[in-house]
């Protein structure tokens, strides 16, 4: 396969989208991707190398759910079937969790082709971030790869859509990583900086406890609450421990604090009395 494959999602999945005319700005033929020496072309190489011989690595199609030939399948034949507009997004989820638990059990082999069946999405995601980044093309395919396979260690495999999660945790760590400036959000507040909500003295568990009932926010958002600024554990923490993006958590504790304190305003919550 080369980089003009096409990757098809769900609608819903439009930034991992690739049209099937679009032709790549990184794109490499197969006689120049063997001596390229660009990490993508590497990869690719690699990987047809792999696939060389009487026993390809393969697949047993019969574990499946009904989207796939129920025979054995070589990968580049499963990239092929992967890549197809008729492939379903029941299929294409079940085949890339398999893919990432081999490469995380097995390594080698089983990193290289999760790697090569991801090749045409990480050759646009070049593209796309060197229309921002400043980077060599050399550099920037390496910190994507290098994301990339970082992303195979931490994307959660009991998320949906697990091949547009390692798009955007490769996405977000190549931007972090080239950020002239590390984003605020990526850093636990300063405490004597921080400008969030105080909570009142006394019993403020019991006033998140009353914020969900009156449906002000959210049970988890209380629970995020109540560990991170009650109790004291570090976002970073409370992250790393749910396998979920810094960022993202942030923000979200952030639009719920802003929930509570405009309630607190208007006198809509108040604490519970004992």
């Amino acid at each position: 396969m080369t980089s003009t494959d096409t990757i098809t999602t769900d609608t819903a999945c439009d930034d991992l989208q690739v049209s099937g005319g679009e032709r790549h700005l990184f794109e490499t033929t197969p006689r120049a991707a063997a001596t390229s020496r660009l990490p993508l072309d590497v990869a690719e190489n690699a990987f047809r190398l792999l696939m060389q011989g009487p026993e390809p690595l393969s697949v047993d199609g019969t574990r499946f759910c009904a989207g796939l030939l129920r025979r054995t399948i070589p990968l580049d034949e499963l990239r092929a079937i992967l890549l197809h507009p008729s492939c379903g997004r029941k299929t294409r989820d079940e085949v890339w969790r398999h893919l990432i638990a081999q490469s995380r059990t097995q390594h080698g082999a089983w990193t290289v082709a999760a790697v090569a069946l991801a090749l045409p999405m990480l050759r646009r995601l070049v593209r796309t971030l060197s229309e921002t980044v400043t980077a060599d093309r050399e550099d920037l395919e390496a910190e994507v790869l290098a994301c990339y396979l970082d992303a195979l260690n931490r994307v959660n495999l009991a998320w949906t859509h697990p091949l547009l999660r390692l798009f955007r945790l490769t996405r977000f760590a190549v931007l972090r990583a080239y950020a002239v400036k590390p984003p605020e959000l990526l850093t636990d507040p300063d405490p004597t900086r921080d400008e969030s909500l105080v909570y009142p003295a006394g019993h403020p568990d019991l006033l998140l406890a009353e914020a969900v009932r009156q449906r002000i926010i959210t049970a988890e958002a209380a629970e995020l609450i109540g560990l991170t600024r009650l109790e004291n554990l570090p976002l970073s923490v409370y992250c790393r421990h749910r396998g979920l993006l810094y960022c993202a958590v942030l923000k979200r504790r952030q639009r719920a604090e802003a929930r509570l304190a405009k309630a607190l305003i208007d006198g809509e919550l108040s604490l519970p009395s004992l």
